[in-house]
C-alpha cells in the first residue's frame, strides 16, 4: 500500500467515523425547535422522557405517549446544540470525552416523579452512548423501584452500543427492560409509526 493510497484510505475512514458519530441523529428536521415540553396533567402512572436533536425521538415519543395515554417531558440542554450537524457532533464528542454533564432545562421534583411507575426513556445514540444531557437527567432523579423501557434511534448501533449499560448504571434501583427495547434506524423513523405503536401494544401498555 503506497503512501498516497494510505492517505486516501485514512481520509475516507475518518469521514465514515464522523458520519456515524451521532448514530441515530441523522438529518435535522427543519421544524425541530429547542423548546421545552412538559405535560404532567394526565391521569396516568406512565411518563415518556426523551431527548432529541434531529426530531426523530420527538416523533417516537409522541406516538408512545398517544398510544399509552402517558405524560411527556423533553430533556433540553440549556446551551442549545448547533443546527449544523458537524458542529453538534464535535460538541457531543467533547462532552463525552471530557465527561461533561450539560445543564438541562428540565427539573422534575420528587413529588412529580412519584406518581409514575413506568418510564419510557428515549434518546438517539450519540458517540455509541447516551447523549450527555441524558446523563445529567438520570443523575438528577431517583428512579429506584420504577420500570424503565428504553427506545432509541441509531444509524448503525442497532444494539445501542454502550447506551444501555450506561442507562442501567445511572438509573440506580430501576428495572431497566433491556429485552424490551425499541431500536429504529434514524432514517426509517418517519415511516415507523405503526412499528412504534405495535411495540407499545406488544408490551401491554396500549390504551
Amino acid at each position: 500500500m503506497n503512501t498516497t493510497f494510505k492517505r486516501i484510505f485514512s481520509l475516507l475512514l475518518t469521514a465514515l467515523i464522523i458520519l456515524t458519530a451521532l448514530t441515530g441523529c441523522g438529518n435535522r428536521a427543519t421544524n425541530v425547535k429547542q423548546t421545552e415540553e412538559m405535560d404532567l396533567t394526565k391521569d396516568t402512572n406512565i411518563l415518556v422522557v426523551y431527548f432529541t436533536w434531529s426530531g426523530h425521538l420527538q416523533s417516537m415519543a409522541h406516538w408512545i405517549a398517544d398510544e399509552t395515554g402517558a405524560d411527556i417531558v423533553r430533556v433540553i440542554a440549556k446551551e442549545a446544540y448547533p443546527e449544523d450537524y458537524n458542529a453538534t457532533a464535535d460538541r457531543a464528542k467533547n462532552e463525552k470525552n471530557e465527561g461533561i454533564r450539560p445543564e438541562i432545562t428540565l427539573s422534575l421534583s420528587a413529588e412529580e416523579l412519584a406518581k409514575y411507575d413506568t418510564i419510557f426513556f428515549g434518546f438517539p445514540v450519540w458517540w455509541y452512548d447516551l447523549p450527555m444531557p441524558m446523563w445529567t437527567f438520570l443523575e438528577s432523579v431517583d428512579l429506584s423501584g420504577k420500570t424503565v423501557i428504553p427506545f432509541f434511534s441509531h444509524e448503525g448501533s442497532s444494539n445501542g452500543a454502550s447506551s444501555l449499560d450506561t442507562l442501567v448504571s445511572l438509573a440506580k434501583g430501576a428495572d431497566v427492560k433491556r429485552d424490551d427495547v425499541l431500536s429504529i434506524r434514524g432514517g426509517k423513523v418517519d415511516a415507523s409509526e405503526d412499528t412504534v405503536r405495535e411495540w407499545v401494544r406488544g408490551l401491554g401498555y396500549g390504551k
